[in-house]
């Protein structure tokens, strides 16, 4: 009887370890366990351009929940695209890359992180402008979709280290940072040194309140990162959530994180639940960020929690 049970045991624990494998090893789009709409699942509407610099440009685009925006520089030897977003808006994409400048050869795309919201449209732009077209990325995002195979995702050509990379496209530098891992540990973030213009992509935003309770995120890495930001010798910002402004929008997302684990920290120390400190707290002073009234309280429980965590590991 012992052994049979033995048996039975091993059994279970192997077949818990094959579905872990398969898991991770296959990937269609109806599996949300992905947790990204991606391509098909994304479908966008463009808004507008704004140039943002001398041959620099910001799309915005909008889904059924937020804004998405991305960028584009036109150099004297072809374009230089960024997160393609998904199929319907790469589309758009690509007549607005010929728009601003006919004739020109798309010389790389280069994916800001992982998350396919981002990037799945990259096959688009390969389709209109040429499949050769070079995709750069980091150096995970890479070893993340081989290990996930995930079918509508064009993988980089390219890949960058933490170190990160210079490169020149014709008479425009776009220098490759890494700042940190608060939002995946693929984050590069684009410099662009002739326009003094960086391009942020999610681990900062223009006025808006984190999305929801910021699940997965290392809250003090990312206002780490938000820091380094503002380090860097820039003026302007474009973000791929919320519109290009000044380098002061990056520090006013850092203050407002600060206000909300202050406040967090102080309703745990006076012994408040977390469902007390999200009724209780209240920041009037950024009620004009988007999505305040949707996520803030959600933001408040992030921070809490945060807090609970880090006093408990003292």
């Amino acid at each position: 009887m012992k052994f049979i049970m033995k048996n039975i045991i091993l059994t279970k624990k192997l077949l818990f370890l094959v579905l872990i494998v398969i898991s991770h090893l296959s990937y269609s789009e109806d599996d949300f366990s992905f947790d990204d709409r991606g391509a098909s699942y994304n479908p966008m509407t463009y808004v507008q351009t704004i140039e943002t610099g001398n041959g620099a440009y910001t799309i915005e685009f909008k889904n059924e929940e937020e804004s998405y925006y991305t960028n584009f520089i036109v150099t004297s030897k072809g374009v230089v695209a960024f997160d393609p977003l998904s199929d319907s808006a790469a589309q758009e994409y690509s007549r607005i890359i010929k728009k601003y400048s006919p004739g020109k050869p798309l010389l790389a795309i280069i994916y800001s992180h992982l998350h396919t919201d981002h990037i799945a449209g990259a096959r688009i732009l390969r389709k209109n402008f040429g499949s050769d077209v070079p995709i750069i990325a980091h150096e995970r995002t890479l070893k993340y979709f081989k290990h996930r195979n995930v079918p509508f995702i064009d993988l980089p050509t390219e890949t960058v280290t933490d170190k990160g990379k210079i490169y020149k496209f014709g008479d425009r530098t776009v220098d490759l940072r890494y700042l940190g891992d608060a939002h995946t540990a693929s984050i590069l973030v684009p410099i662009f040194p002739e326009l003094e213009l960086v391009y942020v992509c999610d681990y900062a935003s223009n006025d808006v309140v984190g999305w929801t309770d910021l699940p997965g995120i290392d809250i003090d890495e990312m206002m780490t990162m938000q820091r380094r930001t503002l380090e860097l010798e820039v003026a302007m910002v474009t973000f791929c959530h919320g519109p290009p402004d000044t380098i002061e929008a990056v520090k006013r997302q850092l203050d407002y994180y600060e206000s909300v684990l202050f406040e967090s920290r102080k309703a745990l120390e006076k012994g408040l639940t977390e469902d007390q400190a999200a009724d209780l707290i209240d920041l009037p002073e950024y009620k004009h960020f988007r999505n305040y009234n949707d996520w803030f309280k959600e933001n408040v429980r992030a921070m809490y929690r945060w807090a609970d965590l880090k006093s408990r590991k003292r």
